[in-house]
């Protein structure tokens, strides 16, 4: 089944409510790099890239709830090599049902012009997942051309592989950062028009684990540029946004931070991790309490 979708004012581009309960929720941690050497090589000639973790939720997870990975090349406004402050993105979720959701990019936004509303297709992947498994996930794109490349998913009794090769990377937003990066993201989201009566009350957190994003060389082999499991422990801040111009250099290489304001984002020691002894945990609940 392949469905295209035009979701407006949900999971995306809803306005943010300060109310006891919101419309739609998008949480996500980010971590940005560019001094590491592979991926100022990769800035400077862009080419294939990946990221890949470990995912899992439990049994009060709610259908709706979309939850996976993105990487995104951000150009910033000093040398940029396509478009001043282009933000390409490669942004795919996955709901429990085993529906996949991959926000795509057009013409319009392959010239220059920041999508408004989110383009939205649908894959089934012919299997439903299952609470508390492990599962590796990985998105892999194609920057110099600013296309997808392919999703797989992975656990002890499931192996798939989604060819994403005729879709265009999306171009979100214009992002004024002086000095471009790559950056890597773990996300959860819910919104009431996708939710059930049944899904009202459940759960909406994902864990993750053993985040790994980088290039991939020419014989297709991994060049990591970031790597984390958790570990640390650490509280997820927001970023330090300056403007009119954000200035990287207030950024710590390789930290995670929230994505935006709203997110729900932490890190956990628990004894069901993949690795190690902590994992990190988004929240896409659509309380604000």
């Amino acid at each position: 089944m392949r469905l295209l979708l035009i979701l407006t004012m949900i999971l995306w581009n809803t306005p943010l409510s300060y109310a006891a309960e919101r419309e739609s929720r998008l949480s996500a941690m980010v971590a940005l790099v560019s001094q590491d050497e592979n991926a100022a090589t990769f800035l400077r000639n862009p080419g294939k890239g990946y990221i890949e973790a470990y995912m899992m939720f439990d049994s009060a997870l709610g259908k709706d709830v979309i939850m996976g990975l993105d990487l995104e090349m951000i150009e910033g406004i000093e040398n940029p090599h396509f478009i001043k402050g282009g933000d390409w993105m490669a942004f795919v979720g996955v709901q429990r049902t085993g529906v996949l959701w991959v926000a795509t990019g057009t013409d319009d936004t392959l010239r220059g012009k920041p999508s408004r509303d989110r383009k939205w297709e649908t894959i089934s992947l012919g299997s439903q997942l299952k609470p508390l498994t492990w599962y590796r996930l990985r998105v892999e794109a194609d920057f110099s051309h600013r296309r997808f490349l392919k999703f797989s998913i992975e656990s002890a009794d499931m192996k798939k592989t989604v060819d994403l090769s005729g879709y265009l990377l999306d171009y979100p937003n214009y992002m004024p950062f002086n000095k471009g990066f790559m950056s890597y993201y773990v996300h959860a989201m819910r919104g009431k028009a996708l939710m059930a009566p049944e899904d009202k009350n459940a759960s909406a957190r994902v864990y993750f684990d053993d985040v790994e994003g980088g290039a991939i060389s020419n014989t297709g082999q991994n060049i990591p540029i970031f790597k984390d499991g958790f570990e640390s422990l650490a509280p997820i801040t927001g970023q330090p946004v300056t403007l009119p111009v954000v200035d990287l250099d207030r950024y710590v290489q390789g930290q995670w931070y929230l994505e935006r304001e709203e997110s729900l984002a932490t890190m956990e020691a628990l004894p069901n991790t993949h690795s190690g002894k902590a994992v990190g945990i988004v929240d896409a609940r659509l309380s604000d309490e």
